[in-house]
């Protein structure tokens, strides 16, 4: 799975023409406090890729996003199912992305 930020940008802005007005959230899609956290510790992995992995290592890359979706008890379909849901409104996409890209500064912060 290559989940890269460019790319998922511009799958949103794809994705964002199929918005539906549903003020609930579907039950299958996750919730966007939990959502936030998912995508951060998703950039962290594929950070860990990119510096310490070969582009062919995809078996491990695998376990990698594995590992995140037990973490918060999700399965890779309920994550692409929910950025799919996310990138249907390009503004909320960009509000979570921001929250989790502050998030990752303030742990970066906290780890100096």
């Amino acid at each position: 799975m290559k989940f890269y930020l460019k790319y998922i940008v511009v799958v949103c802005g794809f994705l964002s023409s199929c918005k539906d007005d549903v003020e609930t959230l579907p039950e299958s899609i996750i919730a966007r406090d939990k959502m936030v956290e998912v995508i951060a510790e998703v950039e962290l992995t594929q950070a860990l890729i990119k510096l310490k992995l070969s582009a062919r290592d995809t078996l491990y890359q695998k376990t990698l996003y594995s590992q995140v979706y037990q973490k918060f008890e999700i399965s890779e379909t309920e994550f692409n199912n929910s950025l799919h849901y996310y990138c249907s409104n390009p503004k909320e996409m960009m509000d979570v992305y921001l929250e989790a890209i502050e998030r990752l500064s303030e742990k970066q912060v906290e780890d100096r």
